[in-house]
């Protein structure tokens, strides 16, 4: 039997690997009800492959473009396009209605949709992992004259990501570890500054891409109001690293490219989320198989496309930080093996 502990795959130590080379303001209440509807279809031709991730101001989406633009212009039996989404739950959702075929999923969904727990207990079909994303630690920043996540206080506005999201569910829970006596709201990324301005938003968010860069939004943030990033309490660190559904990792806040906050500690510990790509397990296999290695094999022009996508040109990038016991693409599965890169402890999904 599965362990319902979010537990992730780490058999490439990735500190190593990156030194070596390397929405709205609302909740999405619907978001699972659209969720629930999507428990069956499928795309009408396999060969028309829409990839879905996250908001259109990140970073996330704007690299799943360019994954995208690459494909599209060098597989001749591909039409590839990226839309934005709101997060996991809807990417599922919509790969189950057929409006999307390759979705961004991260540690906790999985281990759910491997568990067949709710939101996932009712889907008809069987996501299989494809490839490695990104790794996104979250930090918690405010423009509060506060330092530390025990200086929240009483009825604090927090938003712990927009809307529904896998990844709010994991920040919610870390942060319970400290305080539950806070208001939680939805403000999209790009939304947070003015809303830290207008007295609307105490607490919320940033992340820092693979451990190395922010996106523009974080920029622009820190250009507009005085960002603190939050620093956890020894005590809930302690607690939280014992706790594999939301791993703690430290971040070296002294990089260049990190600079401008109004605080922030040498080390931050961040909660970090690896986000990987699945598919249906039904989705033609040619299809999944020519994207992947004409993925692989215009790289080198992709990694101008976005920071993230540089990553690529390492082999090892591809199949880090793969979800324990959830299930591959077959065609994902023979393209690792032929390249080198499958391990013993990978699963195959059904043919």
């Amino acid at each position: 039997m599965v362990d319902d502990s979010n537990q992730i795959g780490n058999r490439t130590n990735r500190r190593t690997f990156l030194a070596a080379g390397l929405g709205t303001t609302a909740a999405l209440a619907g978001c699972l009800d659209s969720l629930d509807e999507g428990v069956g279809g499928g795309s009408g031709d396999d060969s028309q492959l829409t990839i879905v991730t996250a908001e259109s101001e990140t970073g996330t989406y704007a690299a799943s473009q360019g994954i995208a633009a690459t494909v599209d212009e060098n597989a001749d039996d591909l039409d590839v396009e990226a839309q934005p989404s709101q997060g996991t739950e809807d990417n599922i959702g919509r790969l189950g209605r057929g409006e999307a075929d390759i979705g961004m999923i991260q540690h906790r969904s999985a281990r759910k949709i491997l568990n067949g727990n709710e939101p996932y207990g009712s889907l008809d079909y069987t996501p299989n992992q494809i490839f490695h994303y990104n790794d996104l630690p979250w930090l918690f920043v405010t423009n509060n004259d506060w330092t530390s996540i025990a200086d929240i206080e009483s009825g604090a506005r927090v938003s712990p990501t927009p809307g529904e999201s896998g990844t709010r569910e994991t920040l919610t829970e870390a942060l319970g570890t400290v305080t539950d006596d806070y208001e939680q709201i939805s403000v999209s990324y790009g939304e947070q500054a003015g809303a830290m301005q207008e007295g609307q938003l105490d607490v919320g968010v940033v992340t820092i891409s693979n451990f190395d860069f922010e996106a523009s939004w974080i920029q622009e943030m820190k250009q507009t109001v005085d960002t603190r990033v939050l620093e956890w309490p020894d005590d809930a660190v302690d607690e939280l690293e014992s706790n594999a559904g939301v791993p703690m990792e430290p971040i070296d806040m002294t990089r260049d490219s990190l600079s401008g906050y109004a605080h922030a500690p040498d080390e931050a510990m961040g909660v970090n989320i690896p986000y990987n790509f699945v598919v249906r397990n039904d989705h033609e296999y040619d299809y999944i198989y020519s994207f992947l290695e004409t993925m692989y094999e215009y790289r080198e022009s992709m990694k101008e496309d976005h920071p993230y996508l540089g990553y690529y040109m390492e082999d090892e990038w591809w199949t880090t930080r793969m979800y324990d016991d959830f299930p591959f693409h077959p065609a994902a599965a023979d393209f690792y093996e032929e390249k080198g890169l499958w391990s013993d402890d990978f699963v195959r999904g059904e043919e």
